[in-house]
């Protein structure tokens, strides 16, 4: 069980995100709060459509037009990410946010070599040669379980399985050591076997590295398994928070009103 006398390396208060379209406005995250202790592992869970993604993208600063978000506080480990400058912004992502897409297919650049990208995520925050960044890319490579990471370097995308690809952005994800690692959904396009094996992996990488997770799904098994307390939404607001404890979630806050 959590201990509520940790400190919040993210506290999400009462975050508003809109989408203006020809048909009207879609409040797709309405007054959302919540926070993630250092070193845990959060689930956000709720049926497709209900403002999870949106939600995470809205912390990471990645709603897009004619998305917006209106108000509301972000902070992460002291700043608050909704009014920090775009170039301040992009610079924490990636150094002390990591972020794992949904699909990885749409996470990795299809003309350049894996290698190549690795270099790109590395020299946009830290200075290092080209040798440099293959030597930190090959050990996180061997860190996600990738046989043959060599091989893998020195290929592209479209050469790799889903599990396969979906490691290497684990990997560029978790490369700079962010304190934060936040997972969108990352095993939607994943069979069953190959599902449990990146969970497996990325509990492994968080817990042993002691950094914390925010995990969105819409599988409740998944968030009582792997992770130490759960958001629950349903559209766009958060309707409980619960601790998950030995494969069960026992409530602790009920939102929604009878």
């Amino acid at each position: 069980m959590l201990d509520s006398t940790e400190t919040s390396l993210l506290e999400v208060s009462e975050l508003n995100t809109r989408f203006y379209t020809r048909r009207g406005v879609v409040r797709a995250v309405n007054d959302v709060s919540f926070d993630v202790k250092t070193g845990s592992l959060v689930g956000i869970v709720g049926e497709t459509g209900c403002g999870k993604s949106a939600t995470v993208r809205s912390i990471l600063g990645l709603i897009r037009p004619p998305g917006k978000v209106i108000s509301g506080t972000v902070f992460f480990d002291g700043d608050d990410l909704l009014t920090l400058p775009s170039k301040q912004l992009r610079r924490l992502r990636g150094a002390r946010i990591g972020f794992v897409a949904q699909h990885p297919w749409g996470a990795l650049n299809p003309i350049l070599k894996i290698r190549d990208q690795f270099r790109n995520v590395i020299t946009a925050h830290r200075t290092a040669n080209s040798d440099e960044c293959y030597e930190m890319a090959l050990e996180m490579l061997q860190n996600v379980e990738i046989s043959g990471p060599e091989r893998v370097l020195n290929g592209y995308a479209h050469e790799l399985s889903g599990g396969m690809a979906q490691r290497v952005v684990i990997a560029m994800a978790m490369i700079l050591d962010p304190k934060l690692v936040v997972a969108d959904e990352p095993t939607t396009a994943l069979d069953v076997t190959v599902q449990r094996q990146i969970l497996d992996l990325m509990k492994t990488l968080i817990t042993e590295e002691g950094r914390s997770m925010l995990l969105v799904t819409h599988d409740l098994g998944v968030v009582a398994q792997y992770c130490d307390s759960v958001v629950v939404m349903y559209a766009g607001k958060v309707v409980e928070r619960a601790l998950c404890l030995m494969y069960s979630l026992i409530p602790l806050i009920h939102i929604r009103k009878h």
